[in-house]
């Protein structure tokens, strides 16, 4: 075949000696469409016409070519997290600005909260996650949105912003589990993070006031806690220890006076067998007892005049 150019040139042109080109793109795109990687955080769902065949694992992979085959890779090693009323710019920062559709809550007793959280997410079954909603990442947003506005409209301000957190944050974890398990997202919610509740910027200072004040009582309570746990057990330790001490004086007076009634009816019933020797025995018993008290008894015979006294040279002298 010849090609006529405009200034009479003509050029001989065999179109066979180009037939290689579209033989090796076709070759080129077989290959290239026929092999496919899929990484170690990574599933591979094998369709065949549109049609689900298999899922593997991480590796190299061969399969027919495209649109024959197609492999559609699912991370599902992988936690990520939807950002609501803010989100994450560079150095670690939040912003804020922009989001305040998302942010703005109205609580149960009709007041404005603003809100920011995140949902962390895996995707545990790649199959639910392709096949079953057709935006799942959307659908998830919708229904994180929805279910803490259906909790934060179910409470009051003051809880949600002080000691209610921790209690909404795994409320909202479990809805947002349900409603996915219900649709078949294939996946899992692992957390649900507020990363800030506030008030709006017009009862900030009041809002202050409030939470200083639910310090204080917080503190306070903790203090008389404190002082409840140290005073408390001593005193019951010190009141156990006097019933303890009662009991034993009881005991033992109680002991004495038996032994004293049991001694004394001894006593009675030698009386009454040999009176004149028990009331002789007595009575010696109670002088033996009684003047040795008295240390030394003088007896004189009440007619002596004078009293000479004596040197006992007996008594210390050497001998």
């Amino acid at each position: 075949m010849k090609l006529e150019f405009p200034d009479g040139r003509e050029v001989e042109f065999n179109p066979w000696r180009f037939a290689w080109i579209p033989i090796v793109v076709v070759i080129g795109l077989v290959v290239a469409t026929s092999f496919h990687q899929v990484d170690a955080d990574e599933e591979g769902v094998l369709l065949r016409f549109g049609k689900h065949v298999k899922t593997v694992g991480p590796g190299l992979h061969f399969h027919l070519p495209y649109p024959i085959d197609e492999m559609v890779k699912v991370t599902t090693r992988r936690v990520d997290v939807q950002e609501f009323g803010y989100r994450s710019v560079s150095g670690g920062r939040i912003s804020e600005r922009g989001y305040e559709n998302e942010s703005s809550m109205l609580t149960g007793d009709l007041n404005i909260v603003l809100a920011g959280w995140d949902v962390q997410f895996s995707r545990e079954n790649p199959e639910d996650f392709l096949f079953n909603v057709k935006d799942p990442l959307a659908t998830l947003r919708d229904i994180a949105q929805s279910v803490m506005r259906e909790i934060m409209g179910d409470r009051a301000s003051i809880p949600i912003l002080t000691v209610g957190r921790a209690e909404i944050q795994e409320r909202v974890r479990k809805l947002i589990q349900a409603q996915a398990d219900q649709f078949e997202m294939g996946l899992r919610i692992s957390e649900v993070n507020l990363i800030f509740v506030s008030p709006p910027q017009q009862v900030q200072a009041a809002f202050n006031d409030l939470n200083k004040a639910e310090q204080d009582a917080q503190r306070f309570f903790e203090e008389a806690s404190r002082e409840y746990q140290e005073k408390v057990p001593r005193a019951k330790g010190q009141a156990e220890r006097l019933v303890l001490e009662a009991e034993g004086f009881l005991e033992s007076r109680v002991n004495r006076a038996e032994g004293d009634a049991g001694r004394f009816l001894e006593m009675l019933t030698a009386y009454e067998e040999a009176p004149e020797v028990t009331r002789q025995r007595l009575y010696l018993e109670t002088l033996e007892t009684r003047l040795p008290a008295l240390g030394q008894v003088w007896v004189v015979d009440e007619e002596l005049k004078g009293v000479l006294p004596l040197l006992n040279l007996n008594e210390g002298g050497a001998e």
